[in-house]
C-alpha cells in the first residue's frame, strides 16, 4: 500500500512540472495545453455524437469522445484545478478566436 501511495505521489508530482509552476499556478504553456485539451476533449459539453447521416447517436465516436473526457479529468485531478480556473481558461479561449 505504502507503494502504491508513492507511485501516486511521483504521478502526480510529474503531471504538476509538466503544466504548473513553483506556486502552483498554470504556466502560460500549460494554459494553452489544458485550454486546448479541453476543447478537444469535449469537456464542457457533451460527450454524445450524433451521426450526421443517420441522425442516431453514433455509439463508437460517443465512447471515443468520452475517453477523451475521461483522460481529461484524470490530468485536471492530477493538477487539482477548480472550476473557476477552467471558466476563466474556457472564457479567454473564446475571446481568442
Amino acid at each position: 500500500m505504502i507503494e502504491f501511495a508513492r507511485r501516486l505521489m511521483r504521478r502526480r508530482g510529474a503531471y504538476r512540472r509538466c503544466f504548473l509552476d513553483e506556486a502552483g499556478r498554470l504556466t502560460p504553456a500549460g494554459e494553452d495545453v489544458v485550454r486546448d485539451l479541453a476543447r478537444f476533449c469535449r469537456l464542457h459539453r457533451s460527450t454524445t455524437v450524433v451521426s450526421a447521416v443517420s441522425r442516431q447517436t453514433d455509439v463508437p465516436a460517443t465512447f471515443q469522445a468520452e475517453g477523451r473526457r475521461e483522460v481529461m479529468l484524470r490530468i485536471l485531478a492530477h493538477l487539482h484545478i477548480d472550476d473557476a480556473d477552467l471558466v476563466r481558461l474556457t472564457e479567454r479561449e473564446a475571446t481568442d478566436e
